[in-house]
């Protein structure tokens, strides 16, 4: 899945207007990023529970076309945290709010727990 597949989710669930899209367009790496960050000790754990390595470097995506590398069962925690983070940008905290509890809620849901070193 890429970030604009993400993005589009997110614009789904902020109702936002179309015309407002093309000012988000700016804002949308940077807070993208900024939500790749805050989930990447759940994808490590993730990973850690499948076998596989935690990520050597954070993710980060360089455009809305990029391909996001995080493990499929975060995508509809992204979807929650990318619409909340869009909607506090346009002031709308109150749905901003209650779409952040969802994306706590899903990160919560489909982490496993696993011993794991937190740097």
């Amino acid at each position: 899945m890429n970030v604009k597949e993400i993005y589009e989710n997110a614009l789904a669930l902020s109702i936002s207007r179309t015309d407002e899209e093309e000012n988000l367009d700016f804002y949308a790496v940077k807070l993208f990023n900024i939500l790749l960050d805050e989930i990447r000790i759940y994808n490590d754990q993730m990973r850690l529970k499948k076998g596989k390595k935690p990520l050597e470097k954070p993710l980060k995506v360089e455009s809305l076309e990029g391909q996001i590398d995080c493990e499929e069962e975060l995508y509809a925690a992204l979807s929650y945290g990318f619409a909340a983070k869009l909607l506090a940008a346009q002031e709308d905290y109150n749905l901003a709010t209650l779409y952040n509890n969802q994306y706590i809620t899903l990160l919560t849901v489909t982490s496993p727990a696993v011993e794991m070193e937190v740097e």
